[in-house]
């Protein structure tokens, strides 16, 4: 396994939509490329990963909304993953990105959600997700369309944030 690099906004590829996973490209190499972004999410730490975010521009997310205690207990490797329900009650959450870091955005999201998706070896899943581990995944899905949270937030914050990472970045160009 490996540590994948993470790439961030301003980054092109994050805005991009995915495409599907094809049935011909389950096997080892997604397995294995499914078990990297799961070792660098944790390591990054974060809490869910999208196939966009590490350069893949194929439609797959790893989520963990467990503690931290209980990493990988709770580990979801989604393939095509698809929200088919939504509650009708919303939660609002400050969300952080590791594609947009320092970056914290109040996010409304969908209390619940019904997600559909494909397991590594092809098999339909469907489970339903609330709270925090809803947001998470929505969050996920969301990079899938080509949406970073750095998007929902005012024009105003958001040019204030790339202002500050410009600064960090030259100075840390200063130092090479």
């Amino acid at each position: 396994m490996a540590i994948l690099p993470i790439l961030t906004v301003p980054n092109p590829l994050l805005y991009q939509k995915s495409r599907p996973v094809r049935e011909d490209e389950f096997g080892p190499e997604l397995v294995a490329r499914m078990s990297d972004m799961a070792e660098t999410m944790y390591a990054a730490p974060g809490v869910g990963l999208a196939a966009p975010q590490v350069g893949d521009s194929r439609r797959f997310v790893v989520v963990d909304p467990g503690e931290k205690a209980e990493r990988g207990v709770h580990l979801y490797k989604m393939i095509n993953p698809t929200i088919v329900e939504r509650s009708k009650d919303f939660i609002m959450w400050e969300e952080t990105c590791l594609s947009v870091p320092g970056l914290e955005v109040k996010v409304k999201r969908n209390n619940r959600v019904r997600v559909e998706w494909l397991d590594e070896n092809g098999a339909s899943q469907s489970q339903w997700f609330e709270e925090y581990p809803a947001v998470i995944v929505q969050h996920e899905l969301d990079h899938l369309i080509g949406t970073v949270i750095a998007e929902r937030t005012s024009a105003f914050k958001r040019r204030r944030w790339l202002k500050k990472r410009e600064k960090v970045r030259s100075r840390d160009a200063s130092y090479v």
